[in-house]
């Protein structure tokens, strides 16, 4: 039996060769603090890492230490995580934006030996007492002396005429780096990542996305940001908050796209959202654009739309599917999403088709955690189940949980296939369609309600932003609520028939007759990473407040007998 592979990480190699062949080249373009972006060359980003890894060795980073990394500045991140992978430590990313609750838990969990942290982060950390006994080796990346952390600048300094280490040879299959979910469906969980599914990562992001070789990419999207360097890349980051990407001044973007003319844009829905209806208002068109990806959530009808009028029809628009346990897994383009406009409406929405050496497969929704494949049957095409993939670029495990492995993995050989908790169906050409989460189901007494299949056709209704369905009451007998945020104009003429219009729509729906209540919300709460997945639980509870208490069986007679 042939051993793993042990060499130098796929990644940092195809990072040094780009190095090697194009010094000079702008591998990044990042916000300055008195406006405009700061240069970085590939020369310059390397010499940043070969500098940076004999710091952190002399700090204390060793191979296999796990270290937290806390930081906006995108050349910060680049440079800490590209020496942590030379070094063989293992970076760990976690939210910023999560609620102090649920990043203590994630840094308990994955008990780090080392933060690399901004000066907000490690106030945070002190006074909230994140990882305060197990990362022993705290540094700062303040570009002045602040606070009583070591400061990575320093620790720079000091190692100018140290020797740079030589990348550390790995085993493919050996854990890399770790990233945190948003925890918008649960407690967020660690997934642990290979150095073979990071290479992997890379190869899809750059055959599906489009990159080329010094062509200029805006990226909202800092996770995504890792691999680019790799890939060639030019990278301009624009002036935007990671954790409110809705907020986003869409004036920023537009000036970053025209100034560098960038060829490629990525970012979440929301902040295309915001950026498609700022050009349309304005009659802005972005004609240098060839590609566009969105991350987090399906990408709408109405915003397909609205990005029709500012981009030329040869820019590919392409919505990805997928997760932090398996991104990419499908890509939706144009065409695909057109074909959500069917009648009758097909349940769900059109996620695209699988992407190379994927194996997608749909099993039954109730099906109880298995650890054999044998024991989880594939849905014949059209079937409504749970959606499964396995591939070389599917995590294979979270860090330190044991009953979360149990429930999503199962195992094929030396394989392992992992279940999403969403739901959706292959039709017969084998594209994949989205219907929400398996949590996300109301339950009625008249039968089960999946969220895409009800709010996908409600969302494309004249002055409806979005919609969202949930469930007041026990699974079993939960009360179906529809949800309504409105379009921001609030135009009068869109709103006055609305309940009317929702009706004719949901009656030409599969369990469209299942809603018993609509309900207008002023905005609905999102998730923090994309501020495009609906907080569901919180809706929930909030209609359970808003709609009138049930009648029960003994008051509804009565009210009977008491008629005149």
């Amino acid at each position: 039996m042939v051993s793993p592979v042990t060499a130098v990480p796929e990644l940092l190699e195809a990072f040094a060769e780009q190095a090697r062949n194009r010094p000079t080249a702008p591998v990044l373009h990042r916000p300055a603090r008195r406006g405009g972006h700061t240069a970085t060359t590939y020369a310059e980003l390397r010499a940043q890492v070969q500098l940076t890894a004999p710091a952190l060795t002399t700090a204390g980073v060793i191979p296999g230490t796990r270290v937290v990394v806390m930081v906006r500045d995108g050349l910060e991140f680049l440079t800490d995580v590209y020496a942590l992978i030379l070094l063989g430590a293992v970076p760990v990313l976690i939210d910023p934006g999560l609620p102090h609750d649920a990043v203590r838990g994630c840094l308990e969990e994955i008990a780090p030996q080392a933060f690399i942290g901004q000066p907000k982060a490690h106030a945070a950390r002190t006074v909230l007492g994140w990882a305060r006994h197990t990362a022993t080796l705290c540094l700062s990346t303040a570009s002045r002396p602040w606070g009583p952390w070591p400061r990575l600048n320093d620790l720079r300094r000091g190692a100018h005429d140290s020797p740079v280490p030589a990348p550390t040879r790995v085993a493919d299959d050996a854990l890399a780096f770790i990233a945190f979910t948003s925890g918008s469906t649960g407690e967020p969980k660690g997934v642990q990542y290979t150095y073979r599914q990071l290479g992997q990562q890379a190869h899809h992001v750059g055959d599906a996305f489009g990159i080329r070789a010094g062509a200029p990419v805006l990226s909202a999207f800092l996770p995504f940001t890792l691999y680019l360097p790799a890939l060639g890349a030019h990278t301009v980051l624009p002036v935007f908050d990671p954790r409110r990407p809705a907020d986003t001044d869409p004036r920023s973007i537009i000036q970053a796209i025209q100034h560098f003319q960038a060829r490629a844009l990525f970012g979440s829905p929301a902040l295309l959202h915001n950026l498609a209806r700022h050009c349309s208002a304005h009659g802005l068109r972005l004609d240098g654009l060839l590609d566009i990806a969105t991350f987090g959530a399906p990408l709408t009808p109405v915003v397909l739309d609205l990005l029709d009028r500012c981009v030329p029809a040869a820019c590919r628009i392409r919505s990805v599917y997928g997760a932090t346990e398996c991104l990419p897994a499908s890509i939706a383009d144009r065409d695909d999403l057109r074909g959500a406009r069917t009648d009758p409406p097909a349940p769900g929405t059109p996620v695209g088709v699988p992407v190379p050496r994927l194996t997608v497969r749909i099993i039954a929704p109730d099906l109880p955690a298995t650890g054999l494949l044998a024991d989880a049957p594939a849905l014949e095409p059209g079937a409504i189940g749970e959606i499964t993939v396995s591939g070389p670029h599917v995590s294979r495990a979270y860090f330190g949980q044991p009953r979360a492995n149990a429930q999503a993995k199962i195992k094929d050989g030396q394989r392992t296939v992992h279940r999403t908790g969403d739901l959706g169906w292959l039709d017969d050409k084998g594209r994949l369609f989205y219907c929400g989460r398996k949590a996300h189901a109301v339950h009625t007494t008249g039968g089960t309600l999946y969220t895409e299949q009800i709010e996908a056709p409600c969302n494309s209704l004249p002055g409806i932003a979005r919609t969202a369905l949930v469930g007041v009451g026990s699974p079993g007998r939960q009360r179906a609520v529809l949800c309504i945020e409105l379009e921001r104009s609030g135009n009068r003429h869109h709103t006055a028939d609305l309940e009317q219009r929702v009706r004719q729509r949901l009656h030409g729906l599969p369990g469209g007759e299942l809603i018993e209540h609509l309900l207008i919300h002023p905005g609905f709460p999102v998730d923090i990473r994309h501020n495009a997945k609906i907080e569901r639980g919180k809706l929930a509870r909030w209609a359970a407040r808003a709609l009138p208490a049930p009648r029960t069986a003994r008051a509804a007679a009565t009210a009977t007998e008491d008629r005149p």
